[in-house]
């Protein structure tokens, strides 16, 4: 008895130590384990997760120098929605003299058919490459034989002629992690800051060891930093609503080049603050482009010569580039030749706004460029300021606002609906940086240029069969008659934007005008009608005649990234009701006062009767537009309730003599 319970204690500790040993990362190396996997514990919800991830990168000394990187994965597929993951994309550079080459591609789908792993290998006649703008390629595959319960792996080799850029180590994806590792091991003669940014922490350790560089007498040693990090059960980076650039908040390891020092050579020092980031840019074509000649000389100076005020100059001269230069859709921070643009009439957002600089100049103002990177691209970095995150600029022009303290107007030739201090959605960023400037003073916010407001008024009445007829007026400032002007302009017909306006209102449309469209200050104004919800005895208006906000679309039990909105803004609803004769009023929602975040939101809503009249005011104030994560119970709370009061209804009731 005693010896068969030894027995079994030691098939216990052997059945324990093999239950408890590392998953084999090694390539190939799949295991029934994870092909009867399910569910991913720390995530039951998510399509795949990524079982284990690795990203090694090195430098490699021949006849030249080159950035060496390998990458392998091994993915779970645990539902339907996830196979998509087996569709990969790896993108290279292929520019003379910093060509990149990707090799070693190697991937292969693992399935359990009859209690047995079988493998499905990637054929090289499966493997493509397709061509991105001039110098981008990217290499496209999808393994084969990728269903529910699949697991894939895959692998490839890049080595790069670009030897100062090192790209981002993400830990963080659109699916949940396992593990990842990473390594960098990167030799003395280069000098690179690095910083962990995203809402999930991973921990970087740092050691040094020492690399030999040549052979024999003519032999080296030098060096060697080796960054190291491991992430397990890393969460996926859900998408949320009103969220400018979901990588703003992924977990990543990013790398800037601080120095090279290679033996032989002149020591190169790159941007470690705005400063550098300014000198770098004064010795390259960027700053020669600030002094262009102004391509529009005659046109420009009819303009400087007019009667016109400072805005008024100020103005014609941003019409007079829109007119001359259409966006191409491509954000630049350099250009090739903006004179070039300015003959072919089309250009990226550098070249036409090189050319409104000039001009600009040329009418007598002060410009100086601001940089910025667009909201879909991700922010500029307050800690680690780099070149490389500068995707674009507008202009900072002086002396043309004389309301102003400060003297600047903002301006961007992009979009020919843009107006003084009226930029894009896009490039309204809360930071940017004027050229030049050093310091915490070169940073400013482009949020909130101008007020943006939305005033409507209606005068309407309700007849006794319960239709609703009247006239709205509706005056629109800044961005919200920028967003106008462009949905009024990309209608094929002005009978196109009423069907429209129709169909989202849910009315019936005569007589409409617009007023000033493709400028700050757009009016519209029409007549309209509607049948209202009636019984015998009731008729029901909304609260405030056209909803206002029928769903909340941050409607969610809990939130992990900021709440981040378009802009700031405004609404002003007056409204003055006839009643029907025969009704009275027998249900008003109820007046509200509300305020949350400080009053970075707020809504009021007042009601009063006269006679047969029923008079409401509705006001909407979001003067801010970026909330913490800890502030959405308030902010889901307010928007729940402004829904509710939109979608509440005056209630008007027959009288009873009328009845009888």
């Amino acid at each position: 008895m005693q010896k068969l319970t030894l027995l079994s204690l030691l098939a216990i500790i052997s059945c324990a130590s093999v239950c408890a040993q590392d998953p084999d990362y090694r390539f190939g190396k799949v295991s029934l384990d994870e092909l009867r996997m399910e569910s991913y514990e720390k995530d039951p919800d998510a399509d795949a997760v990524i079982l284990y991830e690795d990203n090694y990168l090195n430098y490699q000394f021949t006849s030249t120098v080159s950035l060496v990187q390998e990458y392998r994965a091994r993915v779970k597929i645990l539902k339907p929605g996830g196979t998509d993951n087996a569709d990969v994309s790896i993108y290279y550079y292929d520019r003379p003299k910093i060509r990149e080459n990707v090799t070693g591609i190697d991937a292969a789908a693992y399935n359990l058919v009859d209690g047995k792993i079988v493998k499905t290998p990637l054929k090289r006649q499966y493997i493509f490459t397709e061509t991105i703008g001039e110098y981008g390629r990217l290499i496209k595959f999808s393994i084969p034989e990728v269903r529910e319960g699949t697991v894939i792996e895959y692998k490839y080799r890049k080595t790069s002629a670009n030897i100062t850029d090192i790209p981002s180590f993400v830990f963080q994806h659109d699916i949940p992690v396992a593990f990842s590792r990473m390594e960098a091991d990167i030799p003395e003669f280069f000098n690179f800051n690095y910083e962990t940014k995203g809402y999930v922490s991973v921990k970087v350790t740092r050691n040094s060891v020492t690399g030999t560089l040549g052979s024999g007498a003519n032999s080296m040693n030098y060096t060697v930093t080796e960054l190291k990090a491991e992430g397990t059960d890393i969460p996926a980076l859900k998408k949320e609503s009103y969220v400018w650039c979901l990588d703003d908040f992924r977990s990543m390891l990013k790398f800037e080049l601080a120095q090279i020092a290679l033996p032989y050579s002149m020591i190169q020092n790159f941007a470690t603050s705005w400063k550098d980031v300014n000198e770098a840019l004064r010795k390259s074509s960027f700053d020669t482009h600030t002094r262009i000649n102004n391509p529009f000389k005659e046109e420009v100076a009819q303009i400087k010569a007019s009667d016109a005020t400072l805005v008024g100059k100020a103005q014609a001269v941003l019409r007079l580039v829109q007119s001359k230069m259409k966006w191409n859709g491509d954000y630049r921070l350099f250009s090739d030749s903006p004179r070039a643009a300015a003959n072919k009439g089309t250009g990226s957002s550098a070249d036409i706004n090189f050319v409104l600089m000039a001009a600009l100049k040329d009418a007598g103002f002060d410009v100086a460029p601001v940089m910025l990177s667009p909201r879909h691209m991700g922010r500029l970095s307050y800690t680690h300021p780099t070149i490389d995150g500068i995707h674009a600029f507008v202009l900072r022009v002086g002396g043309s606002d004389p309301s102003n303290p400060e003297n600047y107007v903002y301006v961007d030739g992009t979009d020919v609906n843009s107006n003084l201090n009226l930029l894009p959605v896009e490039l309204s960023v809360d930071r940017a940086r004027v050229y030049g400037v050093d310091g915490e003073a070169g940073w400013c916010d482009l949020t909130k240029l101008a007020q943006n407001r939305v005033s409507i008024s209606m005068i309407v009445r309700v007849a006794p069969d319960g239709t609703l007829k009247g006239r709205i007026m509706e005056f629109y400032s800044n961005q919200p008659a920028m967003a106008l002007s462009k949905q009024y302009a990309a209608a094929k017909s002005k009978e196109e934007y009423i069907e429209s306006l129709e169909k989202e209102h849910g009315i019936q449309i005569e007589e409409l005008e617009v007023d000033n469209a493709g400028s700050a200050q757009v009016a519209q104004n029409y007549e309209m009608s509607r049948q209202l919800d009636c019984t015998d005895e009731f008729i029901y208006v909304n609260s405030t005649v056209i909803p206002f906000m029928s769903t909340n679309e941050l409607n969610a039990q809990s939130r992990t990234l900021p709440m981040e909105f378009q802009l700031p803004i405004a609404y002003d609803i007056r409204c003055s009701l006839e009643l029907p004769e025969g009704y009275s009023v027998e249900e008003l929602p109820k007046n509200i006062n509300m305020t949350a975040c400080e009053k970075g939101l707020s809504c009021k809503y007042m009601t009063q009767i006269t006679n047969r009249y029923l008079q409401f005011n509705f006001v909407f104030q979001q003067p801010r537009i970026i909330f913490l994560p800890t502030e959405f119970p308030d902010v889901n709370m307010f928007y729940g309730m402004v829904t509710d009061l939109s979608n509440s209804r005056i209630v008007l009731r027959k009288t009873n003599a009328q009845q009888g």
